[in-house]
């Protein structure tokens, strides 16, 4: 087998070490059905092979597109997933998007990607067909016996999708418990993909033109006449103007700051924009012992507050904005507030196109964080509290692999 094609034989099923080992780790586990998928080569479609605890021979028929479906979104993202109680964790009129949880009954599962030469090349599904508060512990110590391999195939077991760790699996007298995205929290982090893409794009490939334009345009200046030398002036200042917002946009779809330079300083790079953009005073109070955090905290806790900062600055009236930021222990503790004309909390009225109420308490469910938000006829106060994941990498918490 090639680093991105597997062969004939293995696809038509006839491998029977995969067959073996799957059946093992059903036996070993306890598993009610487990599942091997693999796909021809990088983009091809995935296809069960391999199975045990099958119900019928339906799972076989299924041939899961990149993207759809368990296998599919693991297949395209490369992370596994899991779900502790589909039934309450899924919407049943989700149930016909995710095939093989209706065609073996499955209520808990665990759905790893596997590799071949560092290529994601199928996916590795354990299930139980009742749901049980052990299931996650059975999942975590899956993962962790595995070892990164199955046969000569390698396996992920960490960063999943979809889920944040919220108890330490290890902690006594509680098994580790996710936070479960919803729909909502799935369009969430493909929108944070897209700002980022279309940010980069802006400040890297539209800026930096419109700068090498302008440094073309000044260098005509000793060659045209007074009138030219007036349309040069004032195509380099529309060219000034536009660099700035240019600038302002990027940092609202997402701050270069966040990226390099950690929570904070997104926060007061976002407050220098809304200064600038509707003349209210946001001033960043606090400081924080550490300067990076687990990406996931940084940009959901960022979202949260910038969703906060701008509907003060734009809606409420007040003359200033205040954010306070402290530590408690292990958590980050978030303030956001302002002096305005505040709103009817349970009946928010919808303006502009920002994530509102709903999308930052889903944000602040991502990370297991707690999320408040109060206002009266003369004040709105936003407050978020998050688990704090200190690191010198933004890409990575240290703690997060081992609470899984």
């Amino acid at each position: 087998m090639g680093a991105s094609n597997f062969d004939a034989k293995t696809l038509s099923g006839e491998n029977e070490r995969y067959r073996a080992h799957v059946g093992e780790l059903k036996e070993r586990y306890g598993f009610d059905f487990a599942t091997l998928g693999l796909a021809a080569f990088p983009g091809a479609p995935l296809k069960w092979l391999y199975s045990a605890g099958d119900t019928s021979n339906r799972h076989r028929r299924i041939v899961l597109a990149p993207g759809h479906g368990v296998g599919g979104i693991v297949l395209k993202t490369g992370k596994p997933m899991v779900f502790s109680d589909i039934d309450r964790e899924l919407d049943p009129r989700e149930y016909s998007s995710y095939p093989i949880v209706f065609a073996e009954d499955l209520r808990s599962l665990c759905a790893l990607p596997v590799t071949k030469e560092g290529r994601i090349v199928g996916v590795l599904l354990c299930a139980f067909r009742i749901e049980h508060d052990d299931h996650l512990r059975t999942f975590h110590e899956l993962a962790r016996n595995l070892g990164g391999s199955f046969c000569d195939l390698g396996v992920i077991t960490d960063d999943f999708l979809d889920f944040a760790w919220a108890n330490d699996i290890e902690g006594e007298g509680e098994a580790g418990r996710m936070v479960v995205r919803s729909d909502l929290s799935r369009t969430i982090a493909a929108q944070e993909d897209e700002r980022r893409r279309i940010s980069r794009e802006l400040h890297d490939g539209v800026a930096q033109e419109l700068l090498t334009t302008s440094f073309k345009l000044r260098q005509l200046a000793d060659t045209v006449d007074d009138e030219g030398c007036r349309l040069l002036d004032e195509a380099l200042d529309s060219i000034d103007s536009v660099l700035d917002e240019l600038h302002n946009i990027s940092v609202m779809l997402r701050p270069s700051s966040l990226d390099h330079l950690g929570f904070l300083a997104a926060l007061r790079s976002q407050a220098t924009v809304l200064e600038k953009t509707y003349g209210c005073a946001v001033s960043i109070e606090g400081n924080l012992s550490h300067e990076r955090f687990d990406r996931a905290m940084e940009t959901q806790a960022y979202r949260i507050c910038q969703e906060a900062m701008t509907n003060a600055s734009k809606y409420s009236g007040a003359d200033e904005v205040v954010v306070q930021v402290e530590e408690a222990g292990d958590w980050i503790h978030v303030s956001v507030s302002d002096c305005g004309c505040g709103f009817n909390v349970d009946s928010p009225e919808v303006r502009g196109s920002g994530c509102g109420i709903l999308g930052m308490r889903e944000r602040a469910a991502l990370i297991g964080a707690a999320f408040d938000i109060k206002s009266g006829p003369h004040d709105t106060r936003v407050t978020i509290a998050a688990p704090m994941y200190p690191t010198s990498n933004a890409g990575n918490a240290p703690d997060a692999k081992e609470k899984r």
